[in-house]
């Protein structure tokens, strides 16, 4: 299995695995960060604009935009998320029609925010229909420690079938808002965009 893997701090430090294809894609971007412009997102945008550049279909959607709630399920699992209405079902549909899924957080308290980990619950109802996706995780701490959340990501993605980990961006030291505008991790996400 090829993995593409940039794990980049401030001072540009990057390693890369390369086993991209020429394919146009549908490429999806989770952006869980609870701020708009926050240094996750920017990330994203940049993936984003890479995958435009390369000319896949892409498209990110901003969870704070939507109503997410908590997964509710009934003490014996014959029933999940019972009786919620809210943006969700959208949400999963669009992972499962995606060829490619980019999932992306801020890091709190070392690990996902839970606008993110909210919305991984939310896919047990369909797990099987996600199937057979690339997946590249985005990363931003002000810290050093993405860890907990990588694992986190690594663990949702092993109960979707046929999945792939192709690539990885943690931008770590990063802690004000915007601080990662004209950090190399900028390029980088741009340049795994164009390669997914």
């Amino acid at each position: 299995m090829a993995i593409t893997v940039f794990t980049a701090s401030c001072n540009g430090q990057s390693r890369k695995t390369d086993g991209s294809s020429s394919q146009s894609k549908k490429v999806l971007i989770i952006s869980s960060s609870p701020s708009k412009g926050g240094n996750s997102d920017l990330l994203c945008d940049e993936f984003l604009r890479g995958a435009k550049d390369a000319g896949h279909e892409a498209e990110k959607v901003f969870l704070n935009d939507l109503d997410i709630q908590f997964l509710r399920i009934k003490d014996d699992y014959t029933d999940r998320n019972l009786e919620i209405n809210d943006d969700a079902p959208k949400v999963v549909a669009k992972m499962i029609e995606a060829d490619v899924i980019v999932m992306a957080t801020p890091i709190y308290n070392d690990n996902m925010c839970g606008q993110m980990k909210t919305m991984m619950d939310r896919v047990f109802e369909r797990e099987s229909e996600v199937k057979n996706k690339e997946f590249y995780f985005i990363m931003t701490a002000g810290g050093s420690n993405t860890g907990c959340a990588l694992l986190g990501f690594r663990n949702f993605i092993r109960y979707l079938p046929g999945s792939k980990e192709k690539g990885v961006i943690q931008g770590t030291g990063i802690h004000l808002k915007g601080t990662v505008k004209g950090k190399p991790v900028m390029k980088e996400a741009y340049e795994m965009g164009k390669n997914v």
